[in-house]
This record gives C-alpha cells, sequence and structure tokens, in this order.
C-alpha cells in the first residue's frame, strides 16, 4: 500500500511539473524584441522565442511609445508535422488586451494571428502576449508595426488658436483702416 501511494504521488508530481505553465517577459531591446524608428514617428518590430520546452507557456512582450497611434501585427508558427517535438499551438494573443485573429492552416501545421488598428498609449506600458501549448521544442515569429495618430499634440493646438487670433485681428484692423471715400 505504501509503494503504491508513493508510486501516486510521484506520478502526480510528474504531471505537474511537466505541464506547469512556462511564463518569461521581453521587454523591448531584449534579444527576443528589437524596435527600429523610422520616419514621421513610426516604429517596426520583430519579436520571437524558441526552444519553447513542453507544456503551456506564456510569453509578454512589453513597450512605450513616444505617442498615441496605432499598432498592428501578425505572429506565426510552423512545424514539421502536427504533434512533432516542434509543433506549437497558440491559445491566444492579445495586444494591450485585445484578442487577435486565430487562423490555422496544413491541418494545424502552420498557424498565425493577427490584428490591425490597435491603440497605443503613450508613455504607458503596452503589451503583447502570447499564450500556448508547445511539445518539446516550439518556436513563433512576429512582426509589429507603429504609426502615430494624426491628433496634433496639445502645444500645436495651441499654435494654431494663436495664429487663427492674429488673423482675426488682422482682418478687423484692415477693415477699420480701411476709409470709405465718395466721388
Amino acid at each position: 500500500m505504501k509503494k503504491a501511494l508513493l508510486a501516486a504521488g510521484a506520478a502526480t508530481l510528474a504531471f505537474v511539473s511537466f505541464s506547469s505553465a512556462q511564463a518569461a517577459t521581453f521587454p523591448v531591446g531584449s534579444p527576443n524584441f528589437t524596435a527600429t524608428p523610422g520616419p514621421n514617428g513610426t516604429f517596426a518590430g520583430a519579436f520571437f522565442n524558441t526552444g519553447i520546452a513542453a507544456g503551456a507557456f506564456t510569453d509578454t512582450f512589453t513597450f512605450t511609445l513616444p505617442s498615441d497611434g496605432f499598432g498592428s501585427g501578425t505572429v506565426t508558427t510552423s512545424a514539421n508535422f502536427v504533434g512533432s517535438a516542434n509543433d506549437l499551438d497558440f491559445t491566444s494573443v492579445l495586444i494591450n488586451g485585445v484578442a487577435a485573429d486565430l487562423t490555422s492552416a496544413g491541418g494545424g501545421v502552420f498557424e498565425s494571428a493577427y490584428k490591425n488598428m490597435i491603440p497605443i498609449v503613450a508613455g504607458q506600458l503596452n503589451t503583447i502576449t502570447v499564450t500556448g501549448f508547445s511539445r518539446g521544442n516550439g518556436a513563433y515569429g512576429g512582426q509589429a508595426s507603429f504609426i502615430p495618430s494624426a491628433v496634433p499634440e496639445p502645444a500645436t493646438w495651441a499654435m494654431m488658436l494663436v495664429g487663427f487670433a492674429m488673423l482675426g485681428a488682422a482682418s478687423r484692423y484692415r477693415r477699420r483702416s480701411q476709409a470709405v471715400v465718395y466721388a
């Protein structure tokens, strides 16, 4: 009886350790998450994880940006065949809590997630969270892009209002200075 309980406890421990969730966080600038600034405040980024051990995983990529705008991106995985050691299944992909659309091709060998025009807030910690299940040596890669919104900064609004005030004052002054002459 004692041996049976010991064997059951060992089996339970092995199952729990095999199926325990893995979690990793990658800030922008880490080897797994790079971003390159472009013209007019745009950014292009690449993120990935490789060699993901068997079991459930959650990877979180974090970043902040200098201006409000919109982000878009894709994440893909591939395997040699369904169930192979390099097979990986996405459970969800979230960008700032918004779920990406998941698709599958090749009977589940290729998976992708994509989303377009997700609001990104300046100076705030933004996240891309990838969750899934790896069969032993999973990998995925993704691309992200950012474009600032067209809403002017408060200083720009102030300059524009001052400009309108000056135009109004100039046109009012011109109307007053014109004298009416009768022939």
